[in-house]
């Protein structure tokens, strides 16, 4: 089972509870956004709550790290990479990736998800919200299998999405998830 979770820190003392409200909107849904300001812990969260998980999903956890993508081309390739695409040219994978038209790149990801029993992990999806809501409402219309466990400072919007609030690291919500839209 193939995954490429980043290693985390030390278990975040007293977040046993936001791990177990996590997992159950992962298992419960399709599309679960951690939400919550910059430093709250969101990717710390999303670290451990992905390899708790990650023996639910045949072919693992893929993780992509959205923070330095700034737009919609370079979020398609980043994606791209992470669930295993790969460019057909003498250059670097992502460079391949940004050159093809947006259209094909969609499909190729949809094409490449649609078989897939898989936690697809994508950080720091503030930069590029409308990108990341136009490209998850495809994949997950066309993967059945996929799962998406998203981070960002604000909802995604999202047909389905699960919102999980991240106060500050370490903080108990002590509320469920919000259900989905």
């Amino acid at each position: 089972m193939a995954s490429n979770i980043p290693e985390g820190t030390t278990s975040p003392a007293g977040l046993e509870r936001e791990l177990d409200r996590i997992g159950h909107a992962l298992v419960t849904g399709r599309l679960t956004t951690l939400t919550g300001t910059c430093g709250a812990g969101r990717t710390r969260l999303a670290i451990r709550a992905a390899g708790r998980v990650r023996s639910l999903y045949r072919d693992g956890v893929r993780w992509a790290d959205l923070a330095p993508v700034h737009d919609a081309d370079m979020l398609l390739a980043t994606v791209s990479e992470a669930v295993g695409l790969r460019g057909h040219t003498r250059r670097t994978p992502v460079e391949a990736l940004v050159r093809m038209p947006v259209e094909s790149l969609v499909e190729m990801v949809c094409e490449r998800l649609a078989g897939m029993h898989l936690l697809l992990v994508l950080d720091s999806c503030e930069h590029v919200r409308p990108a990341c809501a136009h490209l998850l409402g495809e994949i997950l219309t066309t993967s059945p299998g996929l799962t998406v466990l998203a981070t960002s400072e604000h909802p995604l919007g999202v047909r389905g999405e699960q919102c999980v609030g991240v106060l500050e690291a370490g903080a108990d919500l002590g509320s469920a998830p919000r259900p989905p839209r």
